[in-house]
């Protein structure tokens, strides 16, 4: 399981431009833990005892001291970490962490995190600024998506579903469509007229989680912006 923690660790961005000595050493004292669907890795303002990072799973942030709203803030799955910002910066966790789904995280205690980042600095400002490379990244993501019409941003969602695939495709959701519409910034009617306005793009969403697109570089031209009409 420690050879599955290397290794995941050194996939993440936060880490992955750490030497593989260094990674090791990061994960002294980590444990890895199975969560049912459902549970409560943490709630807001919490200290921050522990950075998660998802094996397998889903877990979503939530702004409800206890863990319950359903306004979800954001969702993270396989590969993708929880709770570094409170752990790196030294204050409490700034949202409630549930799981969707079954999930199993390794779970790296933030005294022996930080002891050791205080003890090397070169490692410490490499994952800096390896986490504000990642910030503007998001940065970058949430302001085209503040850009983009309700379709446009269904159809950038698609085309990360559909990846390199030309031609024909059939993606999955890999989540409920409510929940969907939650990450898209939309409600589901907004959503189920996205869907309905990409029919004539040849975009064919099924009852279940399947959604066929006829032409994907057809639909790239349109999340990319090009002849489309709001």
């Amino acid at each position: 399981m420690e050879t599955e923690a290397l290794g995941a660790l050194r996939r993440h961005p936060l880490f992955a431009p750490l030497p593989s000595h260094e990674i090791h050493a990061l994960l002294d004292g980590h444990e890895v833990l199975e969560f049912p669907e459902g549970a409560v890795l943490f709630r807001e303002a919490d200290t921050a005892s522990h950075l998660f990072l998802i094996l397998s799973g889903e877990v979503v942030l939530l702004p409800s001291p206890n863990g319950e709203s359903t306004a979800m803030l954001l969702r993270l799955t396989s590969g993708e970490t929880v709770g570094e910002e409170a752990v790196l910066s030294g204050i409490p966790y700034c949202s409630s962490a549930q799981t969707t789904a079954p999930t199993t995280v390794i779970a790296l205690p933030a005294h022996g995190l930080m002891g050791y980042l205080e003890s090397h600095f070169e490692v410490a400002i490499t994952m800096i600024s390896s986490m504000a490379a990642h910030l503007r990244e998001q940065v970058k993501e949430i302001t085209e998506l503040k850009m983009q019409s309700t379709s446009e941003r269904l159809a950038s969602f698609l085309l990360s579903l559909a990846g390199d695939a030309s031609g024909h495709a059939v993606v999955r959701l890999p989540y409920e469509k409510r929940h969907l519409a939650e990450h898209l910034g939309m409600d589901p009617a907004t959503l189920s007229r996205a869907f309905a306005k990409l029919r004539d793009k040849g975009v064919v969403a099924s009852r279940t989680d399947k959604v066929e697109i006829a032409d994907v570089a057809r639909l790239r031209s349109y999340g990319d912006g090009a002849a489309i009409t709001h």
